[in-house]
């Protein structure tokens, strides 16, 4: 196995892991601050890591604006219907509905921004992802009214990331990607701490949890390997094998996650929900899957 196979397999285990540790996080400490306190302390990381790079830490003035907005989507918006819609959705079920839309959803707001050109298989994909997701919201739509709004803003948190993924493309070009990364984190995550103290019952009982082995373990997880280590395996890998390769991990991560879910956390699904799943991870697939250049 090379070393590029080794990290890749890596960051796909570490990523299928963090749904889990979400699931874990959220049952104990209001979802907004819980992401939010991850994402300030992500951001940090990564803005201190750019520095030790010697790396600058500043962008102009003029482009406040696009970073302000490029957070509220990517950060604010995303993780608060991904953390929010977690109380009510299986790990599992939520890692595939997340990795699963998000190339078909970065193909269509491609297509609407100009950045993509139309072709037949991530048309395909498209149209497949769309038929799983149908299979998923089905049983949702005849039982718990909690699971189904947990769905909901799952997609909703999906689309705000693909949207927020195609109109930073300008500012990675001009920036580094550490730096792109470490300022929409930090700014995202003070967004999401202000919602989650307007509207969540942030108090000492908040933070007492936080002491909870297991809530300090998922949280430090996603931390150091969701954001720092996997991040940087991500970015190496797509400088060595491309975005498209590298961007397997949408549908490996998923499965890694569904495993960890049913084995960790007794996750159990309805057949319609397990057709829906593996229909997505096809479409994801199709998607995403290009044949090794010939060396």
């Amino acid at each position: 196995m090379s070393l590029q196979h080794l990290l890749f397999a890596t960051m796909c285990v570490v990523w299928g892991l963090t749904w889990i540790a979400i699931r874990t996080g959220v049952a104990a400490v209001p979802p907004l601050f819980f992401a939010g306190s991850r994402f300030i302390a992500a951001g940090l990381l990564m803005l201190a890591w750019q520095a030790a790079r010697g790396g600058r830490l500043t962008v102009p003035r003029a482009e406040w604006p696009g970073f302000a907005f490029v957070s509220l989507l990517v950060i604010v918006a995303s993780y608060a219907g991904l953390f929010w819609g977690m109380q009510y959705v299986a790990s599992g079920l939520a890692a595939v509905v997340n990795l699963g839309l998000m190339p078909i959803a970065l193909f269509g707001f491609g297509l609407a921004h100009g950045s993509e050109r139309f072709a037949a298989r991530p048309a395909f994909a498209a149209l497949l992802g769309l038929a799983g997701l149908v299979l998923l919201f089905d049983p949702a739509l005849r039982g718990d009214s909690a699971e189904r709004w947990g769905l909901a803003a799952i997609v909703a948190g999906t689309l705000a990331y693909s949207g927020g993924s195609v109109v930073s493309r300008p500012l990675v070009a001009r920036h580094p990607p550490v730096l792109v990364a470490g300022l929409t984190c930090l700014a995202g995550g003070i967004g999401l701490t202000g919602l989650a103290l307007i509207f969540e019952p942030v108090g000492a009982a908040t933070f007492a949890a936080f002491l909870d082995p297991g809530v300090a373990a998922g949280w430090l997880f996603l931390l150091v390997f969701g954001s720092f280590v996997g991040f940087t395996i991500y970015l190496r890998l797509v400088r060595d094998w491309g975005a498209s390769r590298a961007g397997l991990y949408a549908f490996v991560s998923p499965i890694i996650a569904v495993a960890t879910g049913v084995g960790v956390s007794g996750e159990r699904f309805r057949a319609r929900e397990l057709a829906g799943m593996a229909v997505m991870l096809a479409a994801t697939w199709i998607a995403l899957y290009r044949p090794a250049p010939a060396r």
